[in-house]
Order: C-alpha cells, then structure tokens, then sequence
C-alpha cells in the first residue's frame, strides 16, 4: 500500500488576548464520520498513449463522480508497502481517506472541499502534512505519474503560491526516498515521508476558497502514484506548551514537526530563542508575553509564515451540552470550544477526580459531572458539567373500543398524557397529514399518535379505530368551495365489501367522476374544473361475501 497523508488545520489567533481560542473545523473535514460528506470526488485519467486526447500530454482530465477511486479507511495498524510509514494519521483520528491506488491505467483521482473563511477573525491559517509515493520509470516529466496540492480562490479562480505545488516522479527530488520494494523490475518507487506546508489565508477572511488534490499515474499507463489524506479536526493554534503552573522554573513550546527550519523568538524584544520544533524557556516568561515561530519550508514547498502563541495561566471552560434524547458525549468539541489546544480532557463523575466516566463519549444519566483540563506542562484545572437526558415520551396506547357509525371515536384519550409532554395526532406515520378532529374520528383505520419532549425529543405510535357501518353511508350534499368543511364527497361503508368502482353522473348521463379507491374522494371537479351546482348521480358496484353489491343514489353540490 502507498501511502501519502495530509494534515489539515484551521485556527484562528486571538491576537489581543492571553488565551488561545479554539475554532471549530468545516463540517467532516478530517472524514470523521467515515464518510466523505462535504467533499467532492472526481475521477478521469491523463492524456498520453492510452487516453488520446487533443490537450498535451500529462494532463489531467476528471469529472465529479461518487463512486470512485477516494476510499474512506479505518484506523488500523498498518504501514506502507513501499515506504514503511504507518498508514494511521498523526493526528490519531480514527479515517483516512486513500487517493488513487498502485494499479496502472494512466488513472487520475481528485477531491475538493468547498469553505467560506470566517469574517469574524483576526487570523486565519492552513497547515496541511503529505506523504508522497510514486513509481518512477524515467519518463519525460510530463508523462510521470504526480501530486498536485492547491488553495483556490473561487471568486478569482487562481491558486495560493503558498498553499500550492506539485511533484513529479523524478529521481533527485528532495526529500525523496527510493523504496527498497519494486513493483516493476525496471522502475524505482519513489517515497516522500511525512512533511507539513502551512499558508497564511488572512488576506481570504470573508472569501470562498478551495482545497485541492489530485493524483495521477503515468501517462503511458504502466506506472502508479496515489495517496492518503487526513485532516485535523482540532482547528487550533499548533503550539503546546504555552500555559505555565505555578511555581515551575520552564516551559517547553512545541510546534508541529517535518518544516526545513524554525526561528522561535519573542515577539516584543525580538530576542531569539531557539531553532527546533521544541524550545525550552527558562525562566518562564511572565503570562501575556507573546512568542513567535518562524515555519520555513523546504524550498519550493510553501512560503515562510509565523505563528504567534501568548504565554497564560490555564483557563478551562466548559460548556453544558445542550439536552438528548438518549446519550450525551462529553468529548464532544463543543463541550470544550474556547479553551487552549495545548489541554487534554479527563472525564470524572466526582469533583476530586477520583471516580471516573467508563464512558464519556455516551453519558445516558442526567446528573452534575466534572472534566479534568491539564496542559501539557501539567497544570490541572476541574470544572462541573451538566448532563440533561430528556427521553422521548412513552405513549401506552390501548385501541378503542369499536363503536357503531354515526358514533365517533376519541383517540386523545386512548393513552395516559404525561406532563411536560405535547401530543399530536395524523393520518400517517410520516405525520404530514394532520387530522383535523382527533377527538372524533368516523372512519376505520390506523391513525398515529406523536409525542415530543421539551428538548425535541420525538415518539410515534399507532392507535387502530374500528367503525361499524350498518352498511353504506354517503351524504346527500357537499360544498366543495375549498373552506375546509365538507369539501368532498365521503363515502364510509363496512370494509367487507370489495369495491370494483363508484363512479358520479350528471344529469345526462356523462361520467364526471370515477375510482377504484373508495378513500379517493370526489372533490367535485371534472378533468380539473369546477362541476356546476346541482344533482349528480352515483353508482357503486362492488362485491360482498361472493355476492354482488349495488347502490345507488344522487348527491347534491353547492356551492
């Protein structure tokens, strides 16, 4: 298995603030839902020998496909067939999404993500991470197999110098590796690890931008490249460390590793600091000071950006989930927006932090709990949350006892009411057909029942009325001028009868209505106009226990 994996992170600088706020990411944007809901997937091929085509030759050509060659992968421990790299995401999210495959064909595979970048932020950034893999026969560059990586504006339709590039298979690229496997005897695999481009999108707050990547093999068809995507769902600074403890003597701030080089330094005296991924302050700077880190990529992958990080005591807020019907997850992101990246969460049902949640992500007793934030420095802070269950309500329906036509039946009083609960009463299970007079019903059938809590919470039930019809019954009047009383033509009659048809004549004798249906009612139209007022005539035919039925009679229309 090849393997190439993209990291993406969203977040927003609180520039005049000591705490770092926490934004929450574009809908399934790391696949976490294990599906690819909010992306678009394309397919196609390369020009080249095997796909002809009047454009020249190595390029791309997809169209928007759902079924494709973009598999959704589960969390596994796994690594690449070609470069040994574990196929899980860094970021130890439980999808990942495979572009393309190591099978030949001059194939070619794209996904894109549509997003609007909030107007309400100071600054706004992308850090994404790939791992690249291609087979690499010698071609010339255009008919190689490559990756391509782009930041859209959509308005423009021009790409972000910073966020965009493309590799092709040649030997020499940096920070290429040659594979000690081959597919082929006389083409090398071609390998690049893990490795992070981060772009600044400030100057796209406001705008619509998309996120690209494409795959494709060798245009000749006998040579593969392909990936693995993952992106972050926490849409955070990417620094740690930044929240001191009181009494501690240093800190260690923590940047994302794979850039070519890093300038750390404080940003109101400029002093540097350090030029790793980690630097170790001592003494600890005092809370407020604002500090700095160059990223720098490897040439030709990227623009230099700085990301600014403030020193801070920790500061845990917590956020009650809203209501549930059934569970609540207090992992959840929304529990802990607005708090640091730089904490992890424990789950306690005691304000010691001493008896622990066996399962917070599906809390299903209402009651006080608490959440443990502790940085990674190890500063602690505990803080209650409250969960609220409010289960759907239960309706104990009894059926009714049948009555004799023209008695009617109540269905609101088939079930106990509980309070703190609304009830509605429909035609279907779908409730979209309300019934108009619940509390007396004259026709047989089933009919539902709903309830809802005060969080929403949503339980539908039947309830079956029996009628008893001596037997026919049909008005011998109806208005059908649309104001909701008696607008069509009713017919009840006992359900033993079989209907062959009802059909209604004018005064000559011409067919105005006809059905099979004894629950299509006339509404008193013909071929969609409106019949004139006076007499019209029926006849129903239908059969009874093995006998022929008849009747017959006539129904006047006002209007």
């Amino acid at each position: 298995m090849l393997r190439k994996l993209i990291q993406l992170i969203w977040f927003f600088t609180a520039l005049n603030s000591y705490s770092q706020v926490v934004t929450v990411c574009p809908p399934n944007i790391g696949f976490e839902n294990g599906t690819l809901n909010g992306w678009e997937t394309y397919i196609g091929g390369v020009v080249g020998r095997r796909f002809a085509d009047t454009r020249p030759v190595g390029t791309v050509v997809v169209n928007p496909s759902p079924f494709g060659r973009q598999d959704i992968i589960k969390r596994e421990t796994l690594t690449d067939e070609y470069g040994h790299f574990s196929l899980n995401s860094p970021n130890g999210s439980e999808y990942v999404v495979r572009l393309g495959n190591s099978l030949n064909g001059a194939e070619a595979e794209m996904i894109s993500y549509t997003l609007t970048v909030p107007k309400n932020v100071n600054s706004y950034s992308i850090i994404f991470n790939y791992a690249v893999v291609f087979e690499d026969r010698g071609h010339p560059s255009e008919q190689q197999p490559k990756f391509r990586a782009r930041v859209v504006d959509v308005a423009s339709n021009t790409a972000s110098d910073c966020g965009s590039f493309e590799f092709v298979a040649l030997s020499g690229l940096p920070g290429f590796f040659v594979s000690d496997i081959k597919k082929q005897p006389n083409a090398d695999v071609l390998y690049k690890p893990w490795s992070p481009v981060f772009v600044n999108l400030d100057d796209y707050i406001g705008r619509t931008i998309r996120l690209e990547f494409t795959t494709n093999d060798c245009s000749e068809g006998g040579h593969f490249g392909y990936a693995y995507i993952d992106f972050n769902e926490n849409c955070s600074i990417p620094v740690t460390g930044n929240i001191i403890c009181p009494d501690v003597d240093e800190i260690t701030l923590k940047i994302i590793s794979g850039f070519f080089h890093y300038r750390w330094y404080n940003a109101e005296t400029l002093q540097d600091l350090g030029d790793a991924d980690t630097v170790l302050l001592s003494p600890v700077p005092r809370p407020g000071t604002r500090i700095a880190v160059e990223l720098i990529p490897y040439p030709g992958l990227g623009c230099t950006q700085t990301i600014y990080t403030t020193i801070s005591g920790i500061e845990l807020s917590i956020n009650d989930p809203p209501p549930d019907c059934f569970s609540v997850d207090l992992t959840a992101q929304s529990v802990h927006i607005g708090n640091s990246s730089d904490l992890t969460y424990t789950y306690w049902r005691n304000p010691q932090a001493t008896l622990p949640i066996l399962d917070p992500k599906a809390v299903t007793v209402g009651g006080t709990y608490y959440i443990m934030g502790r940085s990674s420095s190890g500063c602690v802070a505990v803080r209650p949350v409250v969960v609220v269950i409010s289960p759907a309500p239960i309706i104990a329906v009894i059926d009714p006892e049948p009555v004799i036509y023209p008695a009617g039946i109540d269905i609101t009083r088939s079930f106990p009411h509980e309070a703190g609960f609304s009830y509605s009463y429909w035609f279907n299970s779908d409730t979209t057909r309300r019934l108009p007079n619940p509390s007396s019903i004259v026709r047989d059938g089933t009919y539902y029942i709903k309830g809802i809590s005060l969080s929403g919470c949503i339980t539908i039930v039947p309830v079956t009325v029996d009628i008893i019809f001596a037997d026919l019954v049909i008005p011998n009047t109806f208005t059908p001028n649309g104001d909701g009383t008696n607008d069509v033509l009713t017919i009840l009659m006992d359900g033993k009868v079989n209907i062959k048809y009802f059909k209604v004549f004018n005064r000559w004798g011409d067919v105005v209505f006809t059905t099979i249906d004894i629950e299509n009612f006339w509404d008193g139209l013909k071929d969609g106009q409106k019949v004139p007022t006076g007499v019209y005539y029926w006849l129903l035919e239908g059969v009874e226990d093995s006998a022929k039925y008849t009747r017959s009679g006539s129904v006047t229309v006002i209007r």
